[in-house]
């Protein structure tokens, strides 16, 4: 299973990739500006993507020994914050996915 895990990751990461690269296509681009947001964004992305399987785990583990995700939490507010980081994370991941793809002004005008 981790296997999958990475190599789905790295299909994604390709994709991300393949995808920036179109549509930077005839300029140029200055990855020493962008290095940081790109590093960002794949760290960010990581994490998100442990942390729904963690999530899941969790989820399994309760149905398949007759509890439920608040008792295996630790109660209502403890579920509530798992909730609460996956939505910032997903956040997160599509800020740093966004400044990836939003000319600066700078390149608009070259």
């Amino acid at each position: 299973m981790p296997l999958l895990l990475i190599g789905f990751l790295f299909i994604v990461l390709c994709l991300g990739l393949v995808v920036f690269y179109v549509k930077k296509t005839g300029q140029t681009v200055k990855l020493e500006k962008r290095g940081l947001n790109i590093a960002l964004f794949v760290l960010s992305l990581l994490i998100f993507v442990i942390s729904l399987k963690l999530f899941w785990n969790m989820g399994v583990y309760a149905d398949e020994h007759g509890s439920s995700p608040v008792l295996v939490s630790g109660g209502w507010f403890w579920l509530s914050m798992d909730w609460l980081r996956q939505g910032l994370l997903f956040v997160l991941c599509v800020v740093l996915g966004l400044s990836l793809v939003k000319r600066s002004k700078g390149e608009r005008e070259a």
